[in-house]
């Protein structure tokens, strides 16, 4: 099975079968989020320790993958600002291109309305290898590679993961599935580091949705 980007899968678990964000309205923020995560585990970038981290490019060489490779280059013009503002940049929006991909692919097909680009599902087989995945993930936790634990982690960060998985996993409860989250340990020298990352992450996802919110909303 082919294993997608981070902000790949999360693009198909958050998106519905019509092809439209689903479970949360702060989809585009948290595709961004995903890529600040794999670009930090590829090294192509640091956040810093402060409180509100900020975010340092490393290597700017190309990744090869579309989606990283446009977050690359929108944080290399964006280097040394905050997380929390990075991740809602124009720049950082990742629907585009990875809907494209997915379209290139079979698995969802495009459809350009007046408004807003869906992108509805064509063939379901690989978030049904994904989602089957993560239900194995949190099983058997000695079977969770590291990108698992960073897809579960960003579900719980938005306070999703049950919604999004529930009939994956129909005998966990709410807070059982993000004790199983927060439980969960990944073999792997980044684990640590990338542990702190989707802690700030969630600091930063919250207080982005709150901030929305108390705006007007999305």
């Amino acid at each position: 099975m082919t294993t997608h980007t981070i902000p790949a899968e999360l693009f198909l678990l958050l998106t519905n079968d019509a092809g439209r964000q689903d479970s949360t309205s702060y989809r585009r923020q948290a595709l961004a989020a995903a890529a600040v995560a794999e670009l930090a585990l590829r090294e192509k970038i640091a956040l810093n320790e402060d409180r509100s981290p900020k975010v340092t490019v490393l290597d700017t060489e190309p990744t090869g993958e579309p989606a990283l490779d446009q977050a690359l280059a929108a944080l290399a013009e964006l280097d040394g600002k905050a997380l929390k503002s990075v991740i809602g940049r124009r720049s950082m929006d990742l629907t585009e291109v990875i809907g494209e991909v997915f379209t290139a692919e079979g698995a969802v097909t495009r459809k350009d309305g007046w408004f807003f680009t869906s992108w509805p599902a064509e063939d379901d087989s690989v978030e049904r290898a994904l989602r089957a995945r993560l239900a194995a993930a949190i099983d058997d936790p000695s079977a969770a590679s590291l990108q698992d634990g960073i897809l579960l982690d960003l579900l719980r960060a938005l306070r999703i993961a049950h919604r999004i998985l529930k009939d994956d996993l129909p005998d966990l409860s709410r807070r059982e599935l993000d004790h199983r989250i927060k439980d969960l340990q990944i073999d792997h020298p980044a684990a640590q580091a990338v542990r702190r990352i989707m802690d700030d992450m969630a600091a930063v996802m919250i207080a982005t949705t709150t901030a929305a919110s108390a705006g007007g909303g999305a």
